[in-house]
């Protein structure tokens, strides 16, 4: 197991989890959400190659609507 920062609270997951399987792992259910490691960007095309590490910071953030 590693400890990560999943949107300002501490996780601990499996080792080389990608980000589409962390995403499948904390039961995010919703579509068009945009992912970053460590403040980075991962675009969509990269999630599967993109591996968490320990003591990675992710932060997971959702679409707002609203007008």
């Amino acid at each position: 197991m590693i400890e990560i920062s999943v949107n300002g609270e501490i996780k601990d997951v499996s080792e080389n989890l990608n980000v589409k399987e962390l995403i499948q792992v904390l039961e995010y259910k919703t579509k068009g959400f945009a992912v970053a490691v460590n403040t980075t960007f991962v675009a969509i095309d990269r999630y599967e190659e993109t591996i968490i590490r320990h003591g990675d910071t992710i932060d997971i953030l959702a679409p707002v609507q609203g007008g």
